[in-house]
């Protein structure tokens, strides 16, 4: 798995890093191997499945790969506790 590319962010913003991989320990290995620790990134929550859901404007899924290999994509991620 390649290392993710990302822009930095403008002064004042925060800056979040999605690592997708098959484990946890690919995930551990990128993270590592980015020095994301040394710039200060943190966990937001633990390791786990994902479902990614696109938005309607976002059917054309070469714009969205090149958007998220530019480092341009826009994303939200949501929780919900376990019941």
């Amino acid at each position: 798995m390649s290392a993710p590319h990302h822009t930095p962010a403008t002064t004042g913003e925060d800056e979040f890093v999605t690592i997708i991989g098959g484990d946890a320990e690919e995930i551990g290995q990128v993270f590592q191997a980015e020095g994301l620790a040394a710039k200060d990134f943190t966990i937001v929550h633990r390791i786990g499945r994902h479902r990614i859901a696109m938005a309607p404007g976002q059917q054309d899924m070469s714009a969205l790969v090149g958007a998220l290999i530019g480092g341009r994509l826009v994303a939200a991620t949501y929780t919900r506790r376990a019941r």
